[in-house]
């Protein structure tokens, strides 16, 4: 039976290095970014990606990025950041080449981490059918193995459902068809493939932030 603890799979996704500069910038080379990004552009996984995250030391929420950019010498440029606040590293040979400096503005008041995740590539909302959660789980399951390296697949837990992040730390509740329900708690739910039930679907009350694998065995 596969196990392993919560700690070593975080440490796995975090394995970047982080240099904070001032408690409210930090820096990364973007080649060591490129070695995990990779994975968005190999084939077997077109629905989910890796993506890059700042989190509260203290609270866990969602970092908000103030500003992030790459620079190289005389050569600068702005580096977008979604409306949930994921840094969105371009991936690009070029770039790798270059390899500039990636820096990552975050609020002065707050110790924020480096967050490196694995997750969809389009949010869910509405009904949502057992089918298109099926078909996640293996993408999630071959990039965290990826990720993990050459004897991941020995350790890494199975995924067995999705982690639904909500945004405004949402307090509802998610309703499958056969007349269960699941408590969204603090903008957060954990449902398992097996509660939605084959040939089911679970409605949910609002359009996903995140959607996360969920690794029950990683405890």
């Amino acid at each position: 039976m596969k196990k392993v603890s919560l700690a070593i799979l975080a440490a796995m996704l975090n394995s970047s290095v982080v240099i904070p500069v001032q408690a409210q910038e930090y820096m990364f080379t973007y080649s060591k970014l490129f070695s995990h990004m990779k994975q968005n552009a190999k084939e077997g996984h077109d629905d989910v990606k890796v993506g890059f995250f700042f989190l509260n030391a203290n609270t866990k929420q969602l970092c908000h990025i103030e500003k992030a950019w790459m620079e190289k010498e005389e050569h600068y440029e702005e580096i977008p950041v979604s409306p949930y606040q994921e840094v969105l590293v371009p991936l690009d040979d070029n770039l790798r080449s270059a390899n500039p400096l990636v820096f990552v503005q975050t609020p002065m008041d707050q110790r924020c981490d480096f967050s490196m995740v694995v997750m969809t590539k389009a949010p869910l909302s509405g009904s949502v059918s057992y089918d298109e959660i099926k078909v996640l789980l293996p993408q999630m399951q071959t990039i965290l193995e990826e990720l993990g390296g050459m004897f991941a697949s020995w350790f890494t837990p199975d995924v067995e459902g999705v982690t639904l992040e909500f945004p405004d730390k949402l307090n509802s509740k998610i309703v499958f068809s056969n007349g269960q329900t699941k408590p969204i708690i603090d903008g957060k739910a954990q449902v398992a493939l097996s509660e939605i039930g084959q040939g089911g679907t679970m409605m949910l009350p609002a359009e996903t932030s995140r959607v996360l694998p969920y690794l029950p065995k990683a405890d």
